[in-house]
């Protein structure tokens, strides 16, 4: 039986290996967006020049900080997982490799985007992986 997702579910899944771009784009951009639509509305909003864009910079706000509030989750999501896969390539002794290394595996296939390769290289590197 098949699941059925929604478009946008569809869409984010067959963004697989982009996904952590994306959500560090998203997240750096929507988190300016903020910084600038604040910095406006505290700053700038009593200034001759600059009253008429409040509107505009609360519009900018409330979008923004619904953008930030979706994609920074998934990026630290995201970013954890990043340095969790590089503090198992960081690990010397074999027998702890052994034991974690499916840990790697699921997290790198996640990832995607060159990062099951690379812990496929270092796999082999240390003889875990023919």
């Amino acid at each position: 039986m098949a699941t059925s997702q929604s478009f946008f579910g569809r869409l984010w899944a067959s963004q697989h290996g982009n996904q952590y771009a994306i959500t560090a784009v998203a997240s750096g951009a929507t988190g300016v967006l903020v910084l600038l639509s604040s910095y406006q509305l505290l700053v700038l909003q009593d200034h001759a020049d600059w009253v008429d864009f409040t509107g505009l910079a609360i519009a900018t706000l409330v979008i923004g900080g619904l953008g930030f509030l979706i994609a920074f989750p998934e990026f630290l999501r995201f970013k954890g997982q990043v340095n969790t896969l590089e503090e198992l390539m960081q690990i010397q002794s074999t027998a702890e490799l052994r034991k974690r290394k499916s840990e790697g595996d699921e997290i790198a296939a996640e990832l995607g985007a060159g990062y099951a390769e690379r812990w496929n290289a270092f796999l082999q590197t240390r003889k875990l992986k023919k």
